[in-house]
């Protein structure tokens, strides 16, 4: 859902300098809510489950090639998938432009031994770098870059009257503790932790978010918690989180969706990192320092690219070393406030 999202600088960039140009954007149907009001952006959405194999793919191919003709075909995410897929457009004479996602420079970055530690090209960069080699460079401009409609507006506005939310008051601040991947995810006492400083420092309300799947873990941190909030689940879906995090002041998580969504609102964010690094091109956008929270100087960091391994320490170090605290400390800092009690 992050690399999705990532996409909308790029596209606005490109939109923006080129309004001439038409872009049909085939993506899940769930994620259309990112790329609300894009000019000349026409969103596709796909439910991936129709189009399985390689007779699913042919099947797409027919119904979007009548929505064409196309010129070009970007491919921004280079899986196995979308690799057939613009193989299939090659075949019918159109080139095809793929993002070169540097494995082996992120590969030099998360080898045990001789790591170099560079900062690699931001993934919006490299999305943007897809539609220069096709004849289309552009800059990235000011966000925000992800807008809400009137629609998750009104979702929020629901979900606010059924919790009983009369009004905006002291700080609304957004939780997310988990991730796709368990190694990227802050210990769970860490998190119960840090929601109680949170309601011990600052006048604020909490929201926290999370699958159904997650739902009773967070249960279990919002026990006994005033003003603290459950966004899962229901018929809220995307959109609807959209339109309550355009309410919020900040949003605390993993290197995770939620964290790169509130960042391309241009809302303040605190990444906590451990097993990944903002220098592999994955920090919030915009905000890959203040909105970055992680211990530095860690030889191990960082062990994987995308969370999914295991430490090999087997103390987990990198997410132990992060204090509660050091997320109040940072609220303070980002937000400009002190304790407001």
């Amino acid at each position: 859902m992050g690399d999705v999202a990532l996409m909308t600088p790029a596209l606005i960039a490109v939109a923006a300098k080129y309004p001439n140009v038409q872009i049909t954007l085939a993506t899940r149907g769930n994620f259309s809510p990112f790329f609300y009001n894009i000019p000349n952006v026409n969103v596709i959405g796909i439910n991936l489950k129709k189009y399985r194999g390689l007779k699913g793919l042919w099947n797409l191919f027919r119904e979007l090639k009548i929505l064409g003709p196309y010129s070009k075909i970007i491919d921004l995410h280079a899986s196995v998938r979308t690799r057939i897929f613009s193989f299939i457009f090659r075949l019918q004479g159109i080139p095809v432009y793929r993002i070169i996602k540097g494995r082996k420079e992120k590969y030099q970055q998360i080898r045990r031994k001789n790591k170099i530690m560079n900062r690699l090209p931001h993934t919006v960069e490299r999305y943007l770098k897809v539609f220069e080699k096709a004849g289309l460079p552009a800059n990235p401009r000011k966000g925000p870059w992800i807008n809400v409609d009137s629609e998750s507006k009104i979702f929020a506005s629901e979900y606010f009257k059924s919790v009983g939310v009369q009004k905006k008051e002291g700080l609304w601040i957004g939780f997310a503790p988990f991730a796709g991947h368990k190694l990227k995810e802050w210990p769970h006492y860490k998190s119960s932790r840090l929601i109680e400083l949170i309601k011990s420092e600052f006048n604020a309300h909490i929201f926290l978010f999370g699958s159904n799947d997650e739902k009773k873990t967070l249960n279990k941190f919002q026990e006994g918690i005033e003003n603290c909030y459950i966004v899962s689940g229901g018929k809220l879906g995307i959109r609807g989180e959209l339109g309550i995090m355009e309410k919020l002041d900040l949003m605390i998580g993993m290197d995770s969706s939620n964290v790169h969504i509130m960042a391309l609102m241009k809302k303040p964010v605190i990444g906590i990192y451990g097993t990944t690094h903002p220098y592999s091109g994955f920090g919030p956008y915009a905000q890959e320092d203040t909105g970055v929270l992680q211990i530095e100087n860690l030889p191990c960091r960082p062990c994987s690219i995308f969370g999914d391994t295991a430490c090999y320490r087997k103390d987990f170090a990198c997410m132990e070393l992060i204090d509660p605290q050091d997320v109040i400390k940072r609220i303070k800092l980002i937000l400009n406030v002190n304790t407001l009690w």
